[in-house]
């Protein structure tokens, strides 16, 4: 009997020291600080408004009949590509990286002053509703690829559009 509650209290101080330790490599990895925002001065921005017409979606045999579906619009339709043109860097930002929402690098390359990065995002429509990414992050990184500064553009669903949490327009 002895030996039974000895090792049952044995079993909940290791379950114990497993949640603790768990705790602090989640705790520890939360706490490394964001790189911070590429500063205003540093670089400039330019939406690029246009119209083009959509390309006609191919029509299948049997489509369910949905009321909350919207209609494709017919004619000219705004659509969105940016710029942004890198002035200045610092010594250690040798590299370049653009991420989309989900992940994807988009582009991966040195880092040089007068770098211009062209995003074509698609139609406004798409971007408000979240259909394409509706955001955008440009990594400057060292040598050793570590983050040095960022940029974060961002299209919210209202359509205001946001550099680094500040606001720069509406689609």
């Amino acid at each position: 009997m002895l030996y039974k509650r000895c090792n049952d209290n044995l079993w909940i101080m290791v379950r114990i020291l497993y949640v603790l330790s768990f705790l602090f490599v989640v705790a520890s990895a939360q706490a490394q600080p964001e790189p911070p925002f590429k500063s205003e001065t540093e670089f400039e921005f330019k939406l690029d408004y246009s119209f083009k017409e959509r390309a006609p979606q191919e029509k299948s045999d049997y489509e369910a009949y949905d009321p909350g579906k919207k209609k494709p619009s017919t004619g000219p339709l705004p659509y969105l590509k940016t710029e942004l043109l890198l002035l200045t860097l610092a010594p250690q930002e040798v590299r370049l990286k653009v991420i989309n929402k989900k992940g994807t690098t988009i582009l991966n390359r040195k880092a040089t002053t007068a770098t211009v990065i062209k995003i074509d995002w698609g139609f406004s429509d798409d971007v408000k509703d979240q259909i394409v990414s509706n955001s955008y992050t440009i990594l400057l990184q060292n040598e050793k690829k570590e983050t040095v500064t960022r940029i974060i553009l961002l299209a919210e669903a209202d359509g205001t559009f946001l550099v680094n949490g500040q606001k720069r327009g509406r689609l």
